[in-house]
């Protein structure tokens, strides 16, 4: 696997449990980024005890219309300061006090919230006005409401707070870590940049102290997600469900589909990438001069690998602004706006939280991105990917409900994944033009080795909450089967503990139960605009903007149609697409 891997692009809202120093130039100001809320569970109350009472008086349509606007700012102010406090946390997690402001919102503010807000959603399902208010919010508002009402139970509060507190453990942790490569002491990120560089012997040496400090720390974070998936077999128990499975769909708010047609689209990866991937492995081990690709030259491909600093962190926002001025104004004067209100967290550094993510701060309006940039090549593809997920935060900001801002995960992808792509002909911004040509051609080589890799991460999910009561050991043993079955032409010989465990550094995993999937789903849409921008530029981005505007307004499949995509669960889809990728990676 290539080392653009997704990283979680979490919304850290109201409704989501929640990858190096920041340059000077852009470095955020925290006092720019704070509402002054001073939040006490007594505020919070007393605030809900008032929308419960005004409940009770609601003679007509407009007065319900005006109840839920106002039920609606109160929860973007929590969303919002919910974000604000897990941002601070997230740039250095050691600060005591910004851990402590962001426990309060994890367990107290919030679960008080989580309790109030379900009275509140069963009562406005069942308001004898629900037809107006479906046509003035729109009814896919409604139909959430529902799937949260299904996949709420006040006995789940206090299980949902515990899994919180294992999650932000398990932040920490991944977040303080430190390997030494040849002497020096490197934060995970900057370690695995070291992936791609030029020297066989330091990329294996990289790879080995990643791998060795994820075995030296295995029993820790096993017994992390050992409590996690009792806490949510548990949950699922309480709303007399087998296992977490439907529990989890439902969290995700799935509303088109189901575990039965996301296996059947793991079977299409198997049938039309998988096939692909393994004479790429092939053509790579020929590349090399070796007979079979080892795990530390999984990311290396010579003659198209780009040495780990070719860029600089401190020039990368100039350049990305130059970039998206090019793509579109309008999101060039997002960006603009981004950098000017220091909405823009680049940098990795030591006990930043690990991984990449977008947010937004509801009650301000406002979106921001937190990226662990280390000069590597694989900065553009995290600045793009964030700024995907940021352009539409901003673009549907004009959407009242905070619930419809933000469309499901896999729609949010695309955001993300398709201005990746649309960005590809104005490399030339970051990189020389023969760099910026190696670069597009790694894009492609991403993109075959996404969806076999995505596709392991939700399968073994799958295992795992089929088999909630499964030891460690088995665990490892079922991630290695399943890597294998996906991931073919890596020669761990030798070194099978490191692929057993390679599982646990997928932050994924712990967060955010079955948000995997959605990086393959989305990138059959993303590779769907990718050709209509080789055939037409400048429709393609009328499209990408068209998807950004409609938010979460849509379900998935409905953005899918709105953007004239093909549905990734309709057979055939992959076929088509791989068939270009095998053609313009000379794969026979």
């Amino acid at each position: 696997m290539h080392s653009k891997l997704p990283t979680l692009c979490l919304l850290t809202g109201m409704f989501v449990s929640s990858g190096l120093g920041i340059t000077p130039a852009f470095a955020l100001d925290s006092s720019k980024v704070t509402t002054g809320s001073d939040l006490t569970v007594d505020s919070v109350q007393r605030h809900y005890d008032e929308l419960l009472q005004e409940l009770k008086k609601l003679p007509d349509a407009a007065s319900w219309i005006a109840f839920l606007s106002r039920w609606n700012s109160f929860k973007a102010t929590l969303s919002g300061e919910n974000s604000r406090r897990s941002f601070r946390e997230n740039r250095n997690t050691v600060d005591p006090a910004a851990e402590e402001k962001s426990k309060f919102m994890r367990e107290k503010a919030l679960p008080l919230a989580e309790g109030y807000d379900a009275k509140i959603r069963e009562a406005v399902l069942r308001s004898p006005f629900r037809k107006e208010l479906e046509g003035h919010f729109g009814r896919l508002l409604f139909l959430n409401f529902e799937v949260e009402q299904s996949a709420f139970i006040p006995e789940n509060i206090e299980l949902n707070t515990e899994a919180a507190k294992l999650v932000a453990r398990y932040n920490k942790m991944t977040g303080a870590a430190k390997v030494l490569v040849e002497g020096k002491e490197l934060t995970l990120p900057r370690a695995n940049a070291l992936l791609e560089d030029p020297s066989e012997a330091l990329r294996k040496a990289a790879w080995l102290a990643i791998s060795k400090w994820t075995i030296d720390h295995s029993e820790e974070l096993n017994q992390n997600y050992s409590k996690l998936v009792s806490l949510r077999q548990r949950i699922a128990g309480n709303l007399h469900e087998k296992n977490f499975i439907p529990v989890g769909y439902r969290k995700m708010q799935r509303t088109d589909y189901g575990p039965a047609e996301v296996k059947r689209f793991r079977q299409e990866i198997k049938k039309n990438v998988v096939p692909l991937l393994r004479k790429l492995r092939k053509q790579q081990a020929s590349m090399l001069g070796a007979k079979t690709v080892k795990p530390w030259n999984a990311n290396y491909y010579p003659g198209l690998s780009l040495p780990p600093n070719v860029l600089s962190v401190k020039t990368e926002t100039e350049k990305a602004q130059k970039l998206f001025d090019k793509l579109h104004p309008v999101l060039g004067n997002h960006f603009r706006r981004m950098v000017k209100e220091n909405l823009i967290d680049l940098e990795n550094r030591p006990n930043k939280r690990s991984g990449a993510y977008s947010t937004s701060f509801d009650d301000e309006k406002k979106a921001l991105i937190f990226c662990n940039n280390t000069g590597g090549a694989n900065d553009v593809g995290t600045i793009t990917h964030e700024m995907g997920h940021a352009f539409q935060a901003w673009e549907s900001m004009w959407i009242e409900p905070i619930e419809l801002r933000w469309p499901t995960y896999e729609a949010c992808e695309v955001h993300s994944m398709g201005m990746e792509y649309l960005s590809l002909p104005l490399l030339e911004e970051f990189f020389k033009k023969e760099e910026a040509a190696k670069y597009r051609r790694l894009k492609l080589i991403d993109s075959l080795t996404l969806f076999p890799y995505v596709a392991t991460v939700d399968e073994f999910q799958h295992w795992v909450y089929e088999h909630p009561k499964k030891s460690p050991a088995e665990r490892e043993a079922a991630w290695s089967r399943i890597w294998d079955e996906y991931n073919v032409g890596l020669d761990f010989t030798g070194y099978e503990r490191a692929k057993s465990t390679r599982w646990m550094r997928q932050g994924h995993i712990y967060r955010v139960p079955f948000y995997y999937i959605d990086y393959a789903i989305a990138e059959t849409g993303a590779l769907q605009l990718f050709a209509r921008d080789k055939k037409d530029h400048a429709g393609a981005l009328a499209s990408y903007l068209k998807l950004c505007r409609i938010g979460g307004s849509q379900s998935v499949l409905g953005i899918f149609r709105a953007g004239e995509l093909k549905s990734p669960f309709e057979e055939g889809v992959l076929a088509p697409l791989m068939k270009t990728l095998a053609k313009d990676l000379g794969l026979k």
